[in-house]
């Protein structure tokens, strides 16, 4: 959980992330608190495991954060 004194929380900005399921469906969205964008993005893309994450902030799309592939039968052959 986020604790935020009365200065922090006056600076900070209220954003919203949403995972995604694999046909781009929204599975879930979750409040995220930020100074600025910068800070936002490293905080949405911390969040990516398994599904990919979207940004917003109101109606501005930030990014969409995809889980990296590691290994395995998605990499092309040498």
């Amino acid at each position: 959980m986020l604790a935020l004194d009365a200065e922090t929380a006056h600076r900070s900005r209220a954003y919203r992330t949403f995972r995604l399921d694999r046909a781009g469906r929204v599975r879930a969205a979750e409040i995220l608190s930020a100074e600025d964008d910068t800070q936002a993005r490293r905080r949405a893309r911390a969040m990516v495991q398994r599904d990919p994450i979207e940004l917003w902030e109101r109606t501005r799309f930030l990014g969409r954060f995809e889980p990296v592939v590691q290994g395995g039968a998605d990499r092309p052959a040498p």
